[in-house]
């Protein structure tokens, strides 16, 4: 297999989502703005395609999936998983907040927008599952740790894999804007310093996939709270 593809794969999941988010606006006949209220739909897609290929890359590399997330028995300790969910849910959180605030002077809405309440439901079960098992083994399980070996630069991989980690999120959903590039960006960035040294610290996958997919659920939660009742997302647009 290439040597660049775990150098690749990182840069594959921007694209994925720039790509696929103009190609679904272009066949809903949507602009962007107004497909951006399906970027959880997207998302799941997207993380399907991302799982599928970073499975056939490693089966071409002689190494099954579940190796990437490299699961033990005794991972699982309950005061660790808590404090990685409360410290990522602080730092996810106070990060999308405090740069919202810099950038806009409000905390953008875009991302709690009303879908069908059906739709919204199977949402909340599918964003973080699928999510988990998309981003962390492809970014710290397969580009880290070969990029790592590859380089024997340490601090050259981390700043690689933080850095794409987190401009992925700066396309969903897709928006050409300056200011909501930078925010989004700026938002999960300290989050991405954050999970980049807990993971150089164990090489521990497992909880911070538990803590992802917590932080995941409570935005499915917000979508499907606002598309069951509208007028609270609409208060909440108004107030920002």
């Amino acid at each position: 297999m290439s040597a660049y593809m775990p150098y690749l794969m990182p840069i594959f999941r921007s694209v994925l989502f720039i790509f696929g988010g103009l190609f679904f606006a272009a066949l809903s006949g949507q602009s962007l703005i107004e497909s951006a209220k399906w970027w959880p739909i997207l998302c799941v897609v997207f993380n399907v395609i991302t799982i599928l290929v970073l499975k056939m890359v490693s089966k071409l590399e002689g190494i099954e999936y579940r190796v990437l997330i490299n699961y033990k028995k005794g991972q699982l300790n309950f005061i660790y998983i808590l404090t990685i969910i409360l410290l990522m849910l602080s730092v996810g959180v106070g990060g999308m907040y405090l740069f919202g605030l810099v950038i806009y002077g409000y905390i953008p809405t875009i991302l709690i927008q009303p879908i069908p309440v059906w739709i919204a439901v199977i949402n909340t079960v599918l964003l973080p599952v699928t999510i988990v098992f998309a981003e962390l083994p492809l970014y710290f399980g397969y580009s880290f740790n070969r990029i790592n070996d590859s380089s024997g630069n340490k601090l050259f991989a981390i700043v690689y894999i933080v850095f794409f980690y987190a401009l992925q999120h700066s396309f969903i959903p897709l928006m050409f804007e300056w200011k909501y590039i930078l925010f989004r960006f700026f938002s999960f960035l300290p989050l991405m310093i954050v999970l980049s040294v807990i993971y150089n610290k164990r090489k521990v996958l497992t909880p911070l996939m538990i803590g992802h997919g917590i932080l995941d659920l409570g935005t499915g939660v917000q979508i499907l709270i606002s598309s069951m009742f509208p007028a609270i997302f609409e208060m909440m647009n108004k107030a920002s």
